[in-house]
């Protein structure tokens, strides 16, 4: 199912190139993701406390894809933001301006509505629109911010926001993520990561702990310690229902996905 949704996605994308760019439809349980935002330590693994600021850091990712990214750092409670944003854009668009409410955008990601969760959105829609990212993925290049351009209105509590044209580019080579599945296991970052990692395989070959370390920005370099959260994070994936299996041989991390 999900094979032919891809399908229709890339056609979609092709035709739409010389006019108006909208991000091609996406299903009400899914959400469509760059491949180089969730193979990529771009939307990292950490908690929110340990972000930093950096500048033109080379971000690690799959073979294909090259990210410098200079801001604060982003991590997966970003990547969720982003995703919900884009749903809500996509009607609109991009390079035109779209409107809606801090209470439509804490309902989709299902987030209590109260004035501490209304701060942690505005920050976090700063942090998408004042970091720049240049990524390179397969000939097509995107350079920018992943939020071109916003204002708030503080009486009404509205958000304007424009997305630039040049992502549409990146959507060429994308990903349907299950929505309920990924906010299931908000505030577990890794497993958030990994889930997205391998949702952009359809079927995922075996990789070193060491690499899964480095693509999903995870700080924790002690390969014992990071190996026993591997596994915590594969276990909360099983119980999800993304995934049917995993082994870990040595170093080596193979996992089976359930079948859509």
């Amino acid at each position: 199912m999900l094979e032919k949704i891809q399908v229709m996605q890339e056609k979609s994308a092709e035709k739409s190139l010389s006019k108006e760019l909208i991000l091609p439809h996406c299903p009400t349980k899914l959400r469509g993701t760059p491949n180089s935002f969730l193979r990529s330590a771009l939307f990292s693994a950490i908690q929110s406390k340990d972000r930093q600021f950096v500048k033109d850091e080379l971000v690690a990712s799959q073979d294909g894809i090259n990210i410098l990214y200079t801001g604060e750092q982003l991590n997966q409670e970003d990547l969720t933001l982003w995703e919900a944003l884009v749903h809500l854009a996509k009607e609109t668009p991009l390079g035109t301006s779209c409107e809606f409410t801090a209470y439509e955008i804490l309902k989709e990601l299902k987030l209590y509505t109260g004035g501490e969760q209304h701060k942690q959105l505005e920050a976090g829609i700063t942090r998408l629109s004042s970091g720049t990212v240049k990524i390179k993925h397969n000939g097509k290049k995107y350079f920018g911010s992943l939020i071109q351009s916003g204002v708030i209105t503080e009486q009404t509590d509205h958000y304007i926001i424009t997305l630039d044209r040049q992502l549409f580019g990146l959507y060429l080579q994308s990903t349907w993520v299950n929505w309920e599945q990924r906010l299931q296991i908000r505030r577990k970052p890794l497993a958030q990561a990994l889930h997205g990692y391998y949702s952009s395989h359809k079927i995922p070959y075996p990789v070193k702990l060491e690499t899964l370390q480095k693509y999903t920005g995870s700080r924790n370099k002690q390969k014992a310690s990071f190996k026993r959260q591997t596994i915590s994070a594969l276990n909360e994936l099983i119980v999800l229902g993304f995934l049917q299996s995993y082994t870990i041989n040595g170093d080596l991390v193979s996992v089976k996905k359930k079948s859509d």
